[in-house]
């Protein structure tokens, strides 16, 4: 474990950390390319999901996709993606690579994400969906994890079925609940506060009952990740490192208090991989 981290919170990103906490709670529909598809390519890696596959606040404020853990393709030094180990696989292919994922994202979301990608016929895929989620379901959620799973297997169907070879990891949410712990040892309750992001988790005046019943959400979104996975075995892997106790602070944001920061992106990314198809 690292030493405490300050999150510090200067004028000059007020607005940044503003459009941080709305982009995380509003669902947005776009798409982003590392690498245009357009270009003749061999292999095609790609991402959908959130503000983690975002990169948000990894280096800077906002969006950081060229260092992402799945699909960035910047500088292996800093972040050794799923994209730069399957070029290092492959030295002979153009492995050319693609992002979708946009943060505030749901599940129904991520579903639109999938319908985009399919056009492009993946080769390989990353699924990171469910934060976002998990923070805005109630406490009795019953109904929303059915939708929840209805959505997830609905992104997997249409990943196969527009490459029958497809290999998609599906990644397990992260330990948000381990997150909480230990930034509210380290000097993030004010951030968390002031900008108000996940209050289900991280408002300062949830009970130990109520942050019981969010980790008891999470746990059923992870759930859910892992029995539909198991339905494509030829397919589809699923990578629950993520869900472990097993990061610290030195892999978290000091803008946000929240997402991984650089070494969290190549943190998550050696896990990911680890779990995947090509180890």
């Amino acid at each position: 474990m690292l030493g405490s981290v300050f999150c510090p919170r200067p004028d000059k990103w007020l607005v940044a950390l503003t459009m941080v906490s709305t982009a995380f709670a509003a669902p947005v529909l776009a798409s982003d390319d590392d690498i245009s598809t357009e270009q003749k390519h061999d292999f095609l890696a790609a991402s959908i999901g959130d503000s983690i596959t975002a990169a948000m606040d990894a280096e800077r404020p906002l969006a950081n996709r060229e260092i992402n853990w799945s699909t960035g393709t910047r500088n292996a030094d800093k972040v050794n993606s799923h994209a730069l180990r399957i070029r290092a696989l492959m030295p002979d292919k153009k492995v050319a690579t693609r992002n979708f994922a946009i943060s505030g994202s749901k599940s129904p979301n991520v579903v639109r994400q999938a319908s985009l990608l399919a056009r492009s016929r993946p080769d390989y895929v990353t699924v990171l969906v469910g934060a976002n989620d998990v923070c805005a379901w109630d406490e009795d959620h019953l109904e929303q994890l059915e939708r929840y799973e209805r959505d997830i297997r609905k992104i997997l169907n249409t990943l196969v079925d527009s490459n029958k070879d497809v290999k998609i990891l599906v990644s397990a949410i992260p330990n948000m609940p381990l997150l909480r712990d230990l930034g509210a040892a380290n000097g993030c309750q004010a951030t968390w506060n002031r900008f108000k992001i996940c209050p289900a988790l991280l408002g300062a005046r949830r009970t130990d009952e109520e942050r019981a019943g969010f980790a008891r959400r999470w746990e059923d979104a992870n759930a859910v990740l892992e029995r539909v996975s198991a339905e494509f075995p030829q397919n589809v892997r699923f990578a629950n490192s993520a869900s472990q106790p097993v990061f610290n602070m030195g892999h978290v944001s000091k803008i946000d208090c929240f997402h991984p920061n650089v070494n969290g992106q190549d943190f998550l990314a050696a896990m990911t991989w680890a779990d995947g198809w090509f180890e």
